[in-house]
């Protein structure tokens, strides 16, 4: 009890900045949107990609399927489900098969149905096909469809508002049954799309799970199960991934770092001394990143907190430092100055990121150098007043290993000449590899995306591989043009579809054209009494539709200004056609791409459509990324050097220089050698590799000037805060998740290397 209480101060402090941390995360605003690590580009088909990202209709989708029931059943729960969305208010757009209208807005459908159907055609209005017409009316009566044609039928008997809508709803392509689609298996099929930006990712998971509380609310029979997929689902399944490497690796981690920490200070109150500077470091990265930018990203948070695994080294080399007799104040003034050089060259590698143009990467630069910062202050100010003057026991490592490393510097030749080799080879291979598809990046499970492609091909959803738009001064262009653009790629046979604006409100002018090839009031009367011949309607019958072509006629052209009564069609039009700053621009989806190569050589004869294939600009941005990292990774290493240079001389600053670029040659090289395509993650990794890396060289750089007690103390605090290091990062090597997988083994490799070049590159001494 005695000796607990010397650690109370300790113990206390960890206990405010443990309640500090939920304090300041309910302070700080926190946010998510991916966009802020998507960089700028001037390419106009880079800068449409990343407008869609953030606005388009593709990234919006969520796909449903329900199996394991008879198709009645299924039919029902889709309707259910379908019901619960609507009233949520999280969708535009939920279609179960034909669309679903309001009185009013089908009133004024069937109003312009002439001049919107693809339908009414001159051939619809011969006497013969209106004889067919009146004769499949007629049959109809006599089925289940009958009221549906009693309101309908004798104002529409050509079927133009019935084609009209499946037109919409795609029902050519997909089969109906139970008046819902439906997939063979039998497999019903939902198609929602969010109101919420696709890279609003909290919007996306909720409404993700509003999809799973209306099935649970749908009584579904025992064995019915709901398929879902989207952005939210991937989201969702992404986190549950790297929640489930996590939790396993932190606990591993964890019991593994005590017991080793437990081992050589003899005991558990070291991580309590560890804990302090990182949650100091923690606290005041939220708060100036917060200060600066007015919110926190949550990636931000995250890497910045993984870079801040440096900070774990300053109290081991506080604490192990310690000569006998001497007070922890008095070690914390002894090693400040190398302690203080290392952080300030750390932080100079960071603060490049700030000029970046990246808000996320430059929020993740300030986080960083914020935190090592804070954590070097109460490493030297802080620690020392909590912790008893003599500090904690330090159990010595084995003499001969030591003894062995303080000897390394004398085979520094055949480092150096190792070192050159291994440039030399990974050059004439190419350098490393780069990754470029973005899917290797992600963390989804292949599974969800094989379920993704399923239920993309079975419900026909536009193929968003490829995007194509236009653009004009105002909607009635690019209508038009968007009409000319979907005929013209259509006869090119390269698509078996084309999803554009103009199929659900086709251009003035194409309403006029259509209402203009239709008979005259006169003509059609003739015709309607002749094909009325031989069948049982009175002379009155077909009155409505008369009436009502002539009211077509008469209407003016439907246009985007007055669908404010027809919410339907407007959340269908609203993804494909929308006004920008700079004037209007049509959308337009390939469904069933046949030949890339045909589709690119049809798009290039349409002078302004602007053609974007996703992955290759996908590819282009993660390339212009990556350059700009490196771009400004090698000004903070000119900064780096500068500093080292300033703090050890020109020679002691090239030697650590080395140590450190030696380390990352030896870190690209070997991942290169694993098979390992670079990321960003291995980028950032890498940051902390040099931080991690610039301690050692540092530390072990003042082994040549000091007594051999001395020196041996040092390298013990290194090799301690090297093997907390792997233990931490280690078994990230092992996770099937790319962003932890490709920081564990990067920091894994970079450390090892790091740890042997600092021992090897170190002053000789005279008395090794």
């Amino acid at each position: 009890m005695t000796r607990l209480l010397r650690f109370l101060p300790l113990l206390l402090a960890l206990a405010v900045l443990s309640a500090a941390f939920p304090l300041a995360l309910r302070t700080v605003t926190l946010r998510s949107d991916i966009a802020d690590f998507l960089p700028d580009s001037r390419s106009p088909e880079a800068a449409f990609l990343l407008r869609e990202l953030r606005e388009g209709a593709a990234t919006r989708l969520l796909i449903a399927g329900i199996e394991g029931a008879p198709a009645p059943d299924l039919a029902r729960i889709s309707r259910a489900i379908a019901t619960a969305l609507d009233a949520s208010g999280q969708f535009a757009v939920v279609a179960i098969g034909a669309p679903r209208l309001e009185d009013g807005e089908a009133t004024l459908l069937f109003a312009h149905r002439y001049a919107l159907s693809p339908a009414a055609t001159p051939d619809a209005f011969t006497q013969a096909a209106l004889h067919g017409s009146f004769e499949t009316l007629l049959d109809g009566l006599r089925s289940s469809a009958e009221p549906l044609l009693r309101r309908f039928g004798f104002a529409d008997p050509t079927g133009a508002f019935i084609a009209m809508l499946r037109g919409w709803s795609a029902d050519a392509r997909i089969a109906t049954e139970n008046g819902v689609w439906m997939a063979p298996g039998p497999r019903a099929l939902i198609l929602a799309q969010t109101r919420a930006a696709g890279l609003d990712v909290v919007a996306q998971q909720h409404a993700a799970e509003a999809f799973r509380t209306a099935f649970a609310a749908a009584d579904a029979p025992h064995g019915a199960r709901l398929l879902l997929s989207g952005p939210g689902v991937f989201a969702a399944e992404a986190a549950a991934a790297v929640r489930a490497d996590v939790k396993l690796v932190s606990t591993l981690s964890f019991l593994l770092v005590a017991a080793f920490l437990f081992w050589r200070y003899r005991s558990p109150i070291m991580l309590a001394v560890v804990a302090v500077p990182l949650a100091v470091g923690t606290l005041a990265g939220l708060v100036v990143v917060d200060a600066v930018f007015g919110h926190v990203h949550g990636a931000a948070l995250g890497f910045g907190m993984t870079m801040l695994g440096v900070c774990d080294d300053y109290p081991i080399l506080l604490v192990t430092n310690r000569a006998p007799g001497e007070t922890l104040r008095r070690t914390a003034r002894r090693i400040w100055p190398t302690l203080r050089l290392a952080t300030v060259a750390a932080v100079a590698g960071l603060v490049p990121m700030l000029a970046s143009g990246f808000p996320g990467l430059a929020q993740l630069g300030l986080f960083a150098a914020s935190g090592l910062a804070g954590a070097a202050l109460s490493t030297r100010f802080l620690l020392p007043t909590l912790l008893p003057p003599e500090g904690l026991p330090v159990r010595p490592l084995p003499e001969r290993a030591a003894h062995l490393l303080l000897r390394l510097p004398a085979g520094r030749g055949v480092v150096l000449a190792g070192l050159a080799l291994v440039a030399a080879a990974l050059a004439l291979a190419g350098g490393p590899r780069l990754a470029r598809d973005i899917a290797d990046l992600s963390p989804v499970p292949e599974a969800v995306r094989n379920l993704d492609g399923e239920l993309r091909r079975q419900i026909a959803a536009p193929d968003v591989r490829v995007l194509l738009s236009v653009a004009g001064a105002d909607a009635e262009a690019v209508l038009r043009a968007s009409e000319a653009t979907a005929a013209t790629l259509l006869a090119s046979g390269a698509v078996d579809g084309i999803d554009h604006p103009a199929r659900y409100l086709p251009s003035a002018a194409t309403q006029r054209a259509r209402l203009a090839a239709l008979p005259d009031d006169a003509t059609l009367a003739a015709r309607v009494e002749a094909a009325r011949a031989g069948l049982p309607f009175r002379a009155s019958a077909f009155a409505p539709f008369l009436d009502s072509m002539a009211e077509a006629r008469r209407l003016p052209p439907l246009t985007p200004a007055d669908l404010r009564g027809a919410p339907l069609l407007a959340a269908r039009l609203s993804p494909l056609l929308r006004q920008d700053s700079d004037g209007w621009r049509a959308i337009l989806l390939p469904e069933g791409i046949r030949d890339i190569a045909a589709l690119r050589a049809a798009a290039a004869t349409i002078p302004g459509l602007l053609l974007v294939d996703i992955k290759a600009e996908t590819e282009a941005l993660l390339d212009q990324g990556i350059g700009i990292a490196l771009r400004w990774g090698a000004v903070g290493g000119v900064l780096v050097l500068l500093l080292l240079g300033a703090g050890r001389g020109l020679a002691g600053g090239l030697r650590i220089a080395l140590a450190l670029c030696g380390a990352l040659l030896l870190t690209f090289a070997a991942l290169d050698a694993l098979g390992e395509q670079i990321t960003v993650f291995h980028l950032t990794a890498a940051l902390l590799l040099a931080g991690v890396g610039m301690d050692y060289a540092l530390f072990i750089s003042r082994t040549g000037e000091e007594e051999p007690e001395d020196a041996a103390r040092a390298l013990g605090a290194v090799i301690t805060c090297m093997v907390t290091t792997l233990l931490t990062f280690g078994l990230l090597a092992l996770c099937r998740t790319p962003v932890l997988h490709a920081t564990g083994l990067t920091v894994c490799i970079g450390v090892a290397s790091a740890f042997l070049l600092a021992c090897a590159l170190a002053p000789r001494r005279a008395d090794p």
